[in-house]
C-alpha cells in the first residue's frame, strides 16, 4: 500500500502563444507530456514542436530563423526532491515526423489561424536521434533579496547539447496556495536542435531567465501554473521570450 501511495502521475504543457505577455506562435517550442513517479525514480515522455518565429515570418516567402522539427523525448531518472542530494537522469530524444504538427494545425483551425504545416515542411530538420546523461543537485542557501532559498544545479552532457544550469528559487506558503519564484541562467556549449539543418541557427551560449508561479489543490489534485521569461535559444534574437507552463498531478 505504501508503494501505491508513493506513486504520482503528472500531465503538463508549455506554450508561448498563450503566455499573456506577447503574441507568438510556436516560436521555440510547444511541449506537452506526462511524468510517472514511484519509489525513487521517474519516467517522462515529452512531445514537442520547435519552429521559426511564425508571428514575424507569416508567409512562405519568409526567411526562417531556425529549422522546424517534431521531437519526442524520453527521460528516466531520480526525482530532485531532497536538498543536498545528487540525482541522476538519462535522456533519449528523436526528431522526425510523428504527427505532432497535425495537432498544431488542428489548434490553428480551432482558433481560426492560418495553417503552418506546408510552410514548416520547407525547413523541416532531418530525422535524428540524440542521447545523454545528466545530474542535479540542490541545497539551501541565504541569498540577498530572496532570503532563505534553494539553489539548484543541473548539468547535462548529450549528443544533442551540453548545458549547465544554475537556479535560485523560493516558495511562499499562503493559506490556500503557494507562490514560487526564482531566476537562473543556462550556459550552453552547443545545441544540435537549435543548429539543426537546413537553417543551421547559432545557439545562444548564456540564457538568463526569471519565473513566477502558483501551486494549489483542487479536489485532491495538485495544480501548478507558471510563467517563465527568458532570452530565446537563438543568438541572433535578443527579444524577450515568455512561456506559460501548467500541469496537474495526483497520487494513486
Amino acid at each position: 500500500m505504501q508503494a501505491l501511495a508513493d506513486s504520482r502521475f503528472t500531465a503538463y504543457f508549455s506554450n508561448d502563444s498563450v503566455n499573456g505577455f506577447q503574441l507568438s506562435d510556436a516560436y521555440e517550442t510547444h511541449n506537452m507530456g506526462i511524468v510517472y513517479e514511484k519509489s525513487g525514480y521517474y519516467a517522462k515522455l515529452d512531445l514537442g514542436v520547435v519552429s521559426p518565429d511564425m508571428y514575424v515570418y507569416r508567409n512562405q516567402f519568409r526567411e526562417a530563423n531556425r529549422s522546424f522539427g517534431e521531437l519526442i523525448t524520453f527521460e528516466l531518472g531520480q526525482p530532485d526532491t531532497d536538498t543536498d542530494t545528487l540525482s541522476y537522469y538519462g535522456r533519449v530524444k528523436l526528431s522526425g515526423e510523428f504527427g505532432i504538427d497535425e495537432m498544431q494545425d488542428f489548434a490553428h483551425e480551432v482558433l481560426s489561424l492560418q495553417p503552418v504545416n506546408e510552410v514548416n515542411d520547407l525547413v523541416r530538420m532531418p530525422e535524428d536521434t540524440w542521447f545523454g546523461v545528466g545530474a542535479r543537485y540542490g541545497t539551501g542557501v541565504s541569498v540577498p533579496i530572496f532570503g532563505a532559498s534553494k539553489i539548484s544545479y543541473d548539468g547535462y552532457l548529450g549528443t544533442d547539447t551540453l548545458r549547465i544550469s544554475t537556479d535560485v528559487s523560493q516558495m511562499v506558503s499562503l493559506e490556500n496556495f503557494d507562490i514560487s519564484y526564482g531566476s537562473g541562467v543556462h550556459l550552453v556549449a552547443y545545441d544540435e536542435v537549435v543548429s539543426a539543418p537546413p537553417i543551421g541557427a547559432t545557439e545562444r551560449n548564456a540564457i538568463p531567465y526569471a519565473r513566477i508561479g502558483v501551486n494549489f489543490k483542487v479536489l485532491g489534485y495538485d495544480i501548478y501554473v507558471r510563467e517563465v521569461i527568458s532570452l530565446p535559444t537563438i543568438s541572433s534574437d535578443d527579444s524577450l521570450y515568455a512561456v506559460l507552463n501548467a500541469g496537474i498531478s495526483f497520487k494513486f
